[in-house]
């Protein structure tokens, strides 16, 4: 497989997804306002240095065409047409934040295709504040402050946003926010987390790496301590003094192999 781009076709809509790097396919599943070029900078290279990203712009973001009604089964099954077009029986597949839920639940339905998973930042509770995005207010406050450095240097000064900044100026995340589309999947994760996902996800057979920051959102680490307790093979990654963009803006962190026990394993790159 070489790096470029691609499509797919679901339901009339087309569906974008890029590929980078070199050596096994890694699926890779973005988070909210972002899309698949998140995959592509210098951290998640260092994060993955073996694998060839296959990332995939969810439907709203990047290329991608917007699918109105379409939920967790649909991503479903925009994975495996993604992994029968590479022609892959057994592949890894990644999300992060938003992207995660995606994944998590795609390994909980299809526990025999998947043969390991990472989930980074994810959380499978909504936090209340995140119910205000969907305000038209928040629409203009987001599209000033993602403009002015001052605003986002005093974002950053909230531990849960470090590496927000360095998001911006690698112009990962959009500079304006798509309220018809972000309100979609934030409503869908209001629906989605009233269900028992703990319980739902000790079906998921593979080796699952859990990574997030110390300092990031509360239902992040309740999210993945919950996880981890849940999971049959999972193994926990800290991220001590990072916020919620610090894993994939500017930090590195080897991924190695381990037991069910804590590693606090990530480092500051300097």
């Amino acid at each position: 497989m070489k790096s470029g781009h691609g499509t797919l076709t679901y339901g009339g809509f087309s569906i974008h997804y890029a590929l980078y790097g070199k050596g096994s396919p890694l699926l890779c599943l973005h988070g909210l306002n972002l899309d698949g070029r998140m995959f592509a900078g210098k951290n998640m290279k260092e994060l993955f240095p073996d694998r060839m990203i296959v990332a995939l712009d969810l439907p709203g973001y990047g290329r991608s065409d917007f699918i109105p009604g379409a939920g967790v089964l649909e991503i479903s099954k925009l994975i495996d047409q993604l992994a029968d077009k590479l022609e892959l029986n057994q592949f890894e597949l990644c999300g992060f934040c938003l992207g995660g839920i995606f994944a998590l639940d795609y390994a909980i339905r299809n526990p025999d295709r998947l043969s390991r998973l990472y989930l980074i930042e994810t959380m499978i509770y909504l936090p209340w504040w995140m119910t205000l995005c969907n305000t038209s207010v928040f629409h203009i406050l987001y599209r000033g402050f993602s403009r002015n450095r001052l605003c986002l240097a005093l974002l950053e000064m909230v531990p849960a946003l470090k590496g927000l900044r360095k998001m911006q100026s690698l112009k990962l995340t959009s500079r304006l926010w798509n309220n018809r589309v972000n309100s979609f999947y934030i409503n869908m994760m209001k629906e989605y987390q009233k269900i028992d996902h703990l319980q739902r996800s000790k079906a998921v057979s593979c080796e699952t790496m859990l990574i997030f920051s110390d300092q990031s959102f509360k239902m992040i680490r309740k999210t993945n301590y919950g996880l981890q307790a849940a999971l049959r093979h999972s193994t926990l990654y800290r991220l001590p003094a990072g916020g919620h963009f610090s894993p994939v803006s500017g930090l590195t962190f080897p991924i190695c192999r381990g037991g069910r026990e804590e590693q606090s394993i990530l480092k500051n790159s300097r």
